[in-house]
């Protein structure tokens, strides 16, 4: 079967679908749910295709894989090493000011971390959705790419390097992803203070809840990886769960991760949804399959945008700490942002 032309039909049909290739497979597999209902999602041992928003206050979805159907594709990686970096200064202006909150709440609170982030109208007229998917098969083969489409909820589509859990039988895979630069033909660059520190947060959050709640628990040298046109520092990790139940706990407490909010959680989260001035929705939150194919794969939703009634947005945001620029940050959303919409 050739997918990319199902998807059409199925999209034509109004009904549920989700298609999606794990990074660095040659695998492009569609789910499909033959039926328009939403299934509100608040049970791990359910079987089926979750899309969790960034607040866990609000409503969960899980699609029934109905039907499932997978090709083989040759999509290569390229790169857009000459993006034009657009500049709007309202913007900027507003993101700037957002930035320097955070960095004064930092240096006078307990919290050392704050994801600040904002969304981006997209010039929508021309666009074939279709086409935009493919373009993000194609330039991002390391990364999580999909596309995810409910009648009563819109469609995100997006192309994700960070994993939030992978579980097949006991055990585990989760990463510790964070710190952002534009990549400049060097996978070995210098990294600054900043990004270092930021990374290591993350790491360190998650070591402190999975040291004493699994089994064989290992940390991978930090590495720089390639996402597209950026360049993160990551480290692999990896154990094995002590329980079923160990699963959701473990969703539970990274999500949402350090990487997408702060530290501590529940106090930077608080601060985001407070001073943030938008909804996030389902950017940064979680998507992915949940105990099909003998394995749970979850992965952060970043890299994304949403179409509801005919508007597209993006989503970008970077991670503040008291070594942050507000004038480094906004360039970084817009380096994120001018990735994005090089498949448009």
């Amino acid at each position: 079967m050739n997918i990319l032309p199902e998807i059409k039909k199925i999209k034509e049909l109004n009904l549920p679908f989700v298609a999606f290739r794990k990074p660095n497979e040659k695998q492009l597999t569609l789910i499909r749910q033959n039926t328009s209902d939403l299934f509100v999602f608040d049970d791990f041992s359910a079987k089926g295709y979750v899309f969790a928003p960034f607040d866990s206050s609000k409503e969960a979805y899980i699609l029934q894989a109905d039907a499932v159907y997978s090709e083989h594709i040759d999509f290569g990686d390229f790169d857009d090493n000459n993006l034009e970096v657009v500049s709007n200064k309202d913007d900027e202006r507003l993101h700037v000011k957002k930035v320097t909150k955070a960095i004064a709440t930092i240096q006078q609170t307990e919290m050392s971390k704050i994801v600040i982030s904002r969304k981006e109208k997209v010039e929508s007229s021309k666009l074939d959705v279709f086409l935009v998917f493919k373009k993000l098969l194609n330039k991002y083969s390391n990364a999580y790419t999909y596309m995810w489409f409910h009648p009563k909820v819109g469609m995100w589509i997006g192309a994700t390097p960070e994993t939030l859990l992978n579980v097949k039988g006991a055990n585990f895979t989760t990463m510790s992803l964070a710190g952002t630069q534009y990549f400049k033909g060097n996978l070995n660059p210098c990294w600054g203070t900043k990004e270092i520190q930021e990374q290591q947060m993350v790491s360190d959050y998650i070591r402190e809840f999975l040291q004493n709640n699994v089994s064989k628990l290992m940390f991978s040298d930090v590495e720089t990886v390639k996402a597209g046109n950026l360049l993160h520092l990551k480290t692999t990790i990896t154990g094995v769960l002590k329980s079923t139940n160990d699963m959701q706990r473990l969703v539970e407490y990274l999500h949402p991760t350090p990487a997408v909010c702060g530290l501590p959680k529940e106090k930077a989260k608080n601060y985001i949804l407070k001073n943030e001035g938008y909804d996030r929705s389902f950017y940064t939150g979680y998507l992915g399959t949940l105990n099909l194919f003998d394995t749970t794969d979850l992965y952060v939703n970043i890299r994304c945008f949403s179409i509801t009634n005919k508007e597209v947005y993006l989503y970008v945001g970077g991670g503040i700490t008291e070594f942050s620029s507000p004038d480094k940050e906004w360039l970084e959303t817009v380096v994120k942002s001018e990735t994005i919409k090089s498949v448009f």
